[in-house]
């Protein structure tokens, strides 16, 4: 035999596999003094003895531990192994127990199956009979959609058993903060329940508690929980618990287990667990999550002190602060309206600098002049007097009636017991009588005048802010200028012209709206006397100073003159005993 007729040597490469070995959960690993439980050893024994079986050299093993997925796509090890086999093209055999660790589905067979033949590996299972030829093939085939048809099955009698639990109040999830899985004897048996956890259960109500009011934002809550002790449970990389985050927070916040209530597929039901939070705590918190952060987003961290004033005049919808980067990565903010997100306005980003000098410039229409401040001044030194006049009349008119009835019963009773005189009578009128002082004494003990010293006061002081106000809001910080903001307006609407931001209007706060509208109404007949040729358009009712104005700018609860409102006799209508 010549060197020729030798078989070469690549005939006898010996065979190469690689093992795959898989348990469905966690649950199934350290169960034993192996970490790796009792199922994956049995797996790779089983494994290295049908290698030997086929002659074939274990190169590579791939271990999926407590990884539940009844598709391929959620197995990384799986994954791995796929681009081990395509990288290594000379892999005879992948082993595995049973076909059901590879597939639970069997379109997934029949993609993988189709890409190994063309690597020209063959699966071998050990509990199945998939040798490569046609008979292997059918039986593979079926064993595959049998294992489809298993999963299937299992996974919904799991459903239809959790979803029943749940509806009975159970639990079927790992227990949220504040609770704790907890296994008890009932009845002889082991129940699997929740516990309120006595460690952290007081942290989270402190968690709503700080929250309802609204004034702490998700990170300041988060350091004050994590400095008062709040953590997650203890893992083998974090002993002591790691903190959570805002995220989980946020959770937290929303979760309705936490007043009692389970949940499952859209549905709820009253849960068996003790709730931590009430009802009522909880709605709040939910009112100040929906209103102040926008449903539960993430808190922002960009302010400014013209935040939640501005508006847009083309579509009323209110404008964005938001940050932008140039073109060399330099950062910066402008206002944009939150129409444009919608494609509803087409109003331009306009820079911060121009909108604080529009809205600056705005100050100017607020601040009253000098004349006008000096008339409403006499106008409201003339309704005190007015005020205090009327009421000393009513007092006067008031204290004679009573003084005109005691006369009367003093009258009548001169007469009890005369003989002339009928007792029925005289007692009848003489509680007539009686009832009608007792009303006018009342009405006099109750009449007081409203603290007129005090709202002139106060109207004072405002007179002489809004008569400065301008140069004031000009020297302000930021947060000065934000208090000025929200005290003279509800809404600024900005619009822009010639690539400049003006206000368009605004929404005047019910302080200050008598006062500056006077003004404003006064301006406006001065430009239109001045658009006429100076012949001036009169409009006393739009710049008259009443009292009933003056009153309601500096009483909360508003006020009026009441000498129109009352006869010279008083506020009562004339009786038969009264004749005036």
């Amino acid at each position: 035999m010549n060197a020729d007729t030798l078989p070469k040597a690549e005939h006898f490469r010996p065979k190469r596999a690689v093992l795959y070995l898989r348990v469905s959960s966690a649950g199934q690993l350290n169960t034993d003094y192996d970490p790796e439980g009792i199922s994956i050893p049995a797996q790779r024994t089983q494994g290295e003895k049908r290698a030997a079986e086929l002659e074939a050299e274990i190169v590579e093993e791939f271990i999926e531990p407590g990884r539940t997925a009844t598709t391929i796509d959620g197995r990384k090890e799986f994954q791995r192994m796929m681009a081990f086999l395509r990288a290594h093209k000379d892999i005879d055999y992948v082993i595995t127990f049973a076909r059901s660790r590879l597939f639970r589905n069997s379109v997934d067979a029949a993609i993988t199956k189709r890409e190994l033949r063309n690597l020209g590996t063959v699966i071998i299972s050990i509990m199945d009979y998939t040798e490569d030829n046609p008979v292997g093939d059918l039986v593979a085939t079926i064993l595959d959609g049998v294992n489809e048809y298993q999963s299937k099955a299992q996974g919904a009698d799991i459903a239809l058993k959790m979803a029943s639990k749940v509806e009975r109040g159970g639990s079927i999830a790992r227990a949220p903060l504040g609770y704790l899985n907890v296994r008890e004897i009932f009845d002889g048996r082991e129940v699997r329940t929740i516990a309120v956890d006595p460690d952290r259960a007081p942290l989270v109500l402190m968690a709503f508690e700080l929250s309802a009011p609204g004034t702490y934002s998700y990170q300041a809550l988060l350091e004050t929980l994590t400095d008062a002790g709040l953590r997650a449970r203890p893992t083998k990389k974090y002993p002591a618990g790691k903190p959570i985050s805002t995220h989980k927070l946020g959770q937290m916040l929303r979760d309705r287990f936490y007043i009692g209530m389970v949940s499952i597929r859209g549905n709820e039901y009253q849960g068996r667990h003790d709730p931590i939070i009430s009802r009522p705590l909880f709605d709040r918190v939910q009112e100040v999550l929906d209103i102040e952060r926008g449903g539960g987003t993430r808190v922002r961290t960009h302010n400014h002190y013209l935040k939640g004033s501005l508006w847009c005049a083309r579509c009323s919808s209110r404008l964005w602060y938001v940050p932008g980067k140039s073109h060399t990565g330099e950062r910066y903010f402008y206002f944009l309206c939150s129409g444009r997100q919608k494609h509803t306005c087409d109003l331009p980003y306009l820079k911060v600098a121009e909108v604080e000098r529009a809205v600056e410039d705005n100050y100017t229409t607020v601040t009253l002049s000098t004349d006008l401040r000096t008339r409403i001044t006499a106008a409201m030194h003339a309704a005190v007097t007015d005020n205090g006049a009327t009421d000393s009349l009513m007092r006067a008119q008031l204290t004679r009636q009573v003084t005109a009835l005691s006369a009367k019963i003093d009258g009548l009773l001169d007469l009890v017991g005369s003989p002339d005189w009928p007792q029925d009578a005289l007692t009848a009128k003489m509680r007539t009588i009686r009832e009608e002082k007792a009303r006018i004494q009342f009405q006099l003990d109750q009449l007081q005048a409203p603290d007129l010293d005090a709202g002139h006061s106060a109207l004072a002081g405002l007179l002489d802010l809004l008569g400065d106000v301008h140069r004031l809001y000009r020297l302000a910080g930021n947060p000065a200028r934000k208090v000025l903001n929200q005290a003279c307006f509800t809404k600024i609407y900005l619009d822009e012209t010639d690539d400049s931001p003006f206000v368009a209007r605004d929404d005047l706060t019910d302080t200050i709206r008598p006062l500056v509208e006077t003004q404003r109404a006064a301006l406006h007949g001065s430009a239109a006397s001045q658009h006429n040729g100076g012949t001036a358009v009169k409009d006393d009712t739009a710049v008259m100073i009443t009292p009933t104005v003056l009153l309601g700018a500096a009483l909360a609860n508003g006020g009026s003159s009441k000498t129109a409102m009352v006869e010279p006799r008083g506020l009562e209508p004339l009786t038969p005993c009264l004749q005036s």
